[in-house]
């Protein structure tokens, strides 16, 4: 097929309003489709997909031309009514029923051409006639005969169902006997109710009827179709046997196919009828309760162990102090003791170069796993029960079907999130680094040693030369005592004087270290809160509210 088609379809659509609400009903319909996609609806979407996907091969198919479907019960006189509009007996009519088994198209006179053959294969039709008179057929339709829609045979009735879907415009043929049929009206006409603009109801077999009975039952067929939505239909009355009323209807069908507008007006109402039934399922979109996460990131930061890892960084910090800064005789007493973090397989070092440098944290799978003991019961039930509140206030609004969808992703999420919190708390930066004192604590330590050491060294050689060589040397003497007494004395008092000291002060700031490290893991805790169960939080609601807003706003104008 040439492009010619696709062409004409895309300037009719520039050129005609109603196209062009056609063409931005799609453009809503394909959001929905994708925000519902995204939200797992699933089979809810089908109607919505199907419309936008014969919206796209019914504008590249002979968009000039109308398809028309004569649509009704059995014994309505159809097949008469076809062969009345073609001046021939084109359509086989018989007392038994049903008479139509398969639809059978009618083309105008001459118009048999390259088009509608494609375009009757798209909807699989098969029988086609050509007008055998001019004019019978308005030159930009082509009329279909449908099998009964209430058939005792249950394909005869698939294929009037699935051709009514599909036409550009129905044509309802009803009879005095069955006009008011209670399943005819609920089941075919009432659905279709959205489509007034494209829709023809006629009253067939009217020449049965006498004047008062034709003004009594036009008034009760008005009234039931006015009930029903199709509020101003008038039915037309004809009589396929007498030819009563056949030019009128002519007439109107002619007018449905010189507006060239029908197949548009047929999509549009289609796309806002699955609009109106999904916006049933979702609700009309709002703003809901603003997303409080405090109380569910306390929960998340007692989860993921963090108070214990405090605790361990305030030992820490006062087991590696005091190797710092500790009396060096007696320090090496504590590195046979375990360091608080080393044995949750905590360092407590500061992130990466790259990480700092912008490229992000580490996969979770790239982080050493913690060995935290396992949260309790109570603050997993606790992180649980939260994270299920949250949702709910955030949910509030939706309908029960969207909310239901919330809370189970909700709950997912917050039963998989142990471990993404444990892997921040493997990979926060506690602030272990030593002090700068530390080291200098140290070095005096050190110096102190070295001078009670050189003081005692001192004593052991002038002891020495006294009772060995018998050689007395005075020492020099500060006041009455010696300088190596001084030295001795004074280097391990000091020593241990700066020991106490040092931890004393190691003592007094491992309280703050661990208040800094607390507030780090929260930091990190609070991230993967977020990112992890309230951000998607606050996408998905924002996608149900968006979804439900475009459907509310394209089913309105069904109303």
């Amino acid at each position: 097929m040439s492009g010619a088609g696709p062409e004409r379809a895309r300037r009719a659509t520039r050129e005609n309003p109603a196209a062009q609400s056609l063409a931005e009903a799609l453009g809503a319909l394909g959001r929905i489709i994708e925000l519902g996609d995204g939200l797992g609806l699933g089979e809810d979407l089908d109607e919505a997909r199907e419309i936008v996907a014969r919206a796209g091969a019914r504008a590249s198919l002979a968009p000039g031309r109308t398809v028309i479907a004569l649509a009704g019960a059995t014994g309505s006189g159809k097949s008469s009514l076809l062969n009345a509009l073609a001046g021939a007996p084109i359509a086989r009519t018989a007392v038994t029923r049903p008479t139509t088994t398969r639809p059978l198209a009618l083309l105008p006179g001459g118009r048999a051409d390259g088009e509608a053959s494609a375009l009757l294969d798209w909807l699989g039709v098969d029988d086609r006639v050509v007008a055998p008179l001019a004019g019978a057929v308005p030159a930009d339709a082509i009329i279909l005969d449908l099998p009964d829609v209430d058939s005792d045979a249950p394909e005869h009735r698939l294929i009037a169902e699935r051709m009514a879907a599909q036409v550009d415009a129905l044509v309802w043929v009803l009879d005095p006997e069955k006009y008011a049929d209670a399943v005819l009206h609920k089941d075919f006409i009432a659905p279709m109710a959205a489509h007034a603009e494209v829709t023809l109801v006629v009253l067939n077999q009217a020449d049965r009827l006498d004047a008062a009975s034709r003004e009594q039952v036009s008034a009760d067929l008005r009234r039931l179709l006015a009930r029903e939505g199709m509020t101003g239909a008038a039915p037309i009355l004809v009589s396929a046997r007498t030819g009563e009323g056949i030019d009128a209807l002519r007439g109107a069908l002619e007018r449905i196919a010189q507006a060239r507008t029908a197949s548009v007006l047929r999509l549009r109402a289609d796309a806002r009828r699955a609009a109106t039934r999904l916006s049933e399922r979702v609700g009309g979109g709002g703003a809901g309760a603003p997303i409080d996460g405090r109380r569910l990131a306390e929960a998340a930061f007692r989860a993921a162990g963090a108070e214990v890892v405090a605790s361990a960084v305030r030992a820490a910090t006062i087991h590696r102090g005091a190797l710092s800064v500790g009396w060096p005789p007696v320090r090496w007493v504590r590195r046979f003791r375990a360091d608080p973090l080393a044995a949750l397989h905590l360092r407590g070092a500061s992130p990466s170069r790259s990480s700092r440098a912008g490229e992000g944290p580490k996969p979770i799978d790239a982080v050493a796993r913690t060995s935290l003991p396992e949260p309790s019961p109570v603050a997993v039930g606790l992180l649980r029960t939260e994270a299920h509140r949250l949702a709910a206030d955030a949910s509030a609004h939706l309908p029960g079907t969207a909310r239901d969808a919330v809370l189970q992703r909700m709950d997912e999420r917050a039963e998989a999130i142990g471990r993404e919190l444990d892997a921040a708390v493997a990979r926060a930066d506690l602030g272990m680094r030593a002090p700068r004192w530390w080291s200098a604590a140290s070095a005096l330590q050190w110096l102190a040693l070295v001078v009670a050491i050189a003081g005692g060294l001192w004593l052991v050689a002038l002891w020495g030369m006294r009772d060995l060589l018998l050689i007395v040397v005075e020492p020099p003497r500060w006041g009455l005592v010696p300088w190596p007494v001084v030295l001795l004395a004074g280097g391990l008092a000091s020593g241990a004087l700066l020991g106490v000291i040092g931890v004393a002060a190691v003592r007094a700031g491992a309280g703050r270290r661990a208040a800094r490290a607390r507030r780090r893991l929260r930091q990190a805790t609070d991230a993967v809160v977020d990112s992890r169960l309230i951000e998607p939080l606050r996408v998905e609601r924002e996608r149900w509210d968006e979804l439900g807003a475009m459907a509310s706003g394209l089913s309105q104008h069904e109303r």
